[in-house]
């Protein structure tokens, strides 16, 4: 993947590109990569062992660090008498058919033929810029961070040694001493794991700090320098969209060398990738790019894999030139083979997740709806979750589906994911919530019930004769207001006549005034006893007998000790719904106040109904008129209507879900 593998590290190689990598392991693995680089000189360049206990990951690794040829120097300086000038010259070469001449030459590929620069190179690559200059021994520590395992964190302990074979060329010439040297030095990773777009199965970002402490020590002269440190900072994405669960991964690489030797121009590259699994992830195909951001080859590598628990690799990288002053890379063929077993058993925080429904039933045509209640929760963090609903043959007709944690309430219309109303019949649904480790919980199985309910229509003709009633009661007070107002001025004038006398005469007691807390009989009407409000006493109220509908049993009014009159109906419904009898309650009540506003000038203060049904269930309601008034002249809706009531099932007062 041209090493862009900082933000991936997915295998013991992350011990060199990013420790951190390592706690994404759920196995051990032994890891080797041989290869040729350099003129097809084969090498061991890197071999890995990782042990993982539970949550914590250890390693023991070896490195034997290949230098890349890297630039050539733009001055060169070449002492008198020159290079195959004659005897005594540099690199003297009686075989060499071209030489060149001593002094400075301010640039390497302007100044200098091919044959010139190839020759050159080797010099380059022998006595200054060597293909192996060191070994490595690390011991890694990596873990996650955080309980959901998004944030990893890994460590490598480094004992650097200069190559066997770099020592010995340099002892040729008296300078091996030189070239002795061991320092130790320390690399911190980190890696970040997050979800931003519900496709994308990993996005990951990264920083692979190396060599960030440590200093060189000459073993023969004594002599100590610091190490100068690199960077790597790399993004991933992962997904399974393209491939049908199949993983394709993409990364960037961006690279710093902090080291004051390296030219300006090679400090810093660029390194792209790309792989895409096969086969149930058991065969890959991937590429790489490496852009070295100076005028020098693009290296290009391509690559296939084969794994199940062993895996191998190989790569194979050319150069590519672009440009007169890139200079040539040879091909090289690399070869991993690594064995993973031991397979790590976690256990795994399980998401809790609840559902419920209200109402369990009810009716869309009506334009009822339902309210899913849903909760969930995890130690790792919610990642998706999805509601499912199904008719009775198991089919799927409605799903809700979204990432993060689940809102608490979602309503119901009772369509399908076409949005077409569904029918009436029994449903199923089951949530289920999916954390960020991949463990899922869901509900057990609920029903919920779609139906269509046949409202009884109400008797008009009975209303009719309620009405009719209404008018007769209003008649009947009037005039008996009239007659108490016409009595009560004749005890007037008397009372002002006995004061005339001698002796005064105590006015007669209200219990003494004809027609005081008795109602009129109208023809028809039966006598009846009631109890009216606290401390008022029994009174005579009108009943009368059932109308034609069988509905309405009894009509009267009640007056109260403090003059506010209640108005009473009672009636008998086939209905057995709580919702649809407080329909019929809220029509009668608008009935009842339009009748009160036909301009007769009869007034009462409360319209109290109630409704049997069931053989022995009652549902009272006690409405004020000035609220049935507003919902008769369209101010407030029937369900506002019937919040601002009291209401009581069977004597106790309830609180219906409207």
């Amino acid at each position: 993947m041209g090493e862009a593998f900082t933000a991936i590290a997915d295998d013991a190689s992350a011990v060199y590109y990013n420790p951190a990598g390592i706690a994404q392991l759920d196995h051990n693995e032994i890891f080797w990569t041989t290869g040729s680089y350099y003129r097809s000189m084969p090498f061991t360049g890197f071999f890995s062992f990782i042990m993982a206990l539970g949550t914590q990951y250890f390693g023991l690794s070896y490195l034997r660090l290949y230098h890349p040829i890297g630039r050539y120097p733009d001055k060169i300086d070449i002492p008198a008498p020159g290079i195959n000038t004659g005897p005594g010259s540099l690199f003297e070469d009686p075989t060499s058919t071209f030489f060149i001449g001593a002094g400075y030459r301010e640039h390497w590929y302007g100044d200098l033929t091919a044959p010139e620069q190839q020759y050159l190179g080797e010099k380059y690559r022998t006595f200054i810029n060597r293909g192996f200059q060191e070994g490595q021994i690390a011991l890694t520590y990596s873990t996650p961070l955080t309980a959901d395992r998004s944030f990893l964190f890994g460590l490598n302990v480094k004992y650097l040694f200069s190559d066997a074979e770099y020592k010995d060329f340099y002892a040729g010439f008296n300078r091996g001493d030189e070239y002795d040297a061991w320092a130790w030095s320390l690399d911190v990773g980190f890696m970040y794991k997050l979800r931003i777009i519900e496709f994308l199965k990993d996005f990951n970002i990264a920083i692979m700090l190396r060599d960030v402490s440590g200093r060189v020590k000459r073993i023969k002269t004594g002599q100590e320098e610091s190490l100068y440190f690199t960077s790597a900072l790399g993004i991933s994405m992962r997904t399974t969209e393209l491939i049908q669960k199949e993983i394709t991964s993409f990364s960037i690489d961006w690279n710093a060398v902090n080291d004051p030797k390296v030219f300006q121009a090679e400090k810093n590259r660029m390194r792209f990738g790309v792989e895409q699994w096969l086969l149930d992830s058991h065969f890959a195909l991937r590429g790489g790019l490496v852009y070295f951001m100076y005028p020098g080859p693009w290296r290009l590598s391509l690559g296939v894999s084969a794994r199940y628990w062993l895996g191998i690799d190989y790569a194979y990288c050319t150069g590519l030139k672009f440009g007169d002053k890139a200079e040539e890379e040879s091909d090289s063929h690399w070869v991993s083979i690594y064995w993973m077993w031991g397979k790590v058993k976690r256990k795994l925080p399980t998401p809790e997740v609840s559902a419920a429904v209200e109402p369990i039933s009810f009716a869309p045509k009506n334009g009822e709806t339902a309210t899913f209640k849903l909760n969930a929760s995890s130690e790792a963090g919610i990642d998706r979750w999805v509601l499912n609903i199904l008719d009775k043959n198991n089919n799927l007709v409605k799903s809700y589906i979204d990432i993060g944690l689940p809102p608490s309430q979602i309503i119901w219309n009772g369509t399908d994911n076409k949005y077409q109303l569904l029918p009436d019949g029994e449903y199923i649904f089951v949530f289920e919530a999916t954390d960020k480790l991949g463990s899922t919980s869901s509900t057990p199985v609920q029903t919920i019930k779609i139906y269509t309910p046949v409202l009884p229509a109400v008797n008009k003709e009975a209303l009719n004769q309620l009405k009719a009633l209404l008018n007769q009661l209003k008649e009947r007070d009037v005039r008996e207001d009239n007659a108490e107002a016409a009595l009560a001025k004749s005890n007037i004038e008397k009372l002002k006549k006995e004061k005339a006398k001698p002796t005064p005469v105590p006015p007669p007691g209200p219990e003494t005034l004809p027609g005081y807390g008795t109602t009129s009989i109208l023809p028809g009407m039966i006598p009846q006893q009631v109890t009216s409000a606290a401390g008022a006493g029994p009174v005579s109220v009108v009943g009368f007998p059932n109308v034609e509908s069988g509905a309405i049993r009894s009509a009267y009014i009640e007056t109260n000790q403090d003059g506010t009159k209640l108005f009473k109906v009672e009636y008998v419904t086939e209905n057995t719904v709580t919702k649809y009898i407080l329909k019929e309650m809220a029509l009668m009540a608008r009935t009842i106040t339009d009748s009160l506003s036909d301009g007769s000038g009869y007034s009462i203060n409360q319209i109290g109904i109630n409704a049997l049904y069931g053989g022995n269930n009652s549902l009272s309601l006690l409405v004020p008129v000035a609220q049935a008034q507003n919902y008769s002249r369209g101010l407030i809706t029937e369900e506002q209507l019937l919040r601002g009531s009291s209401i009581s099932l069977n004597g106790e007062i309830i609180y219906p879900n409207f």
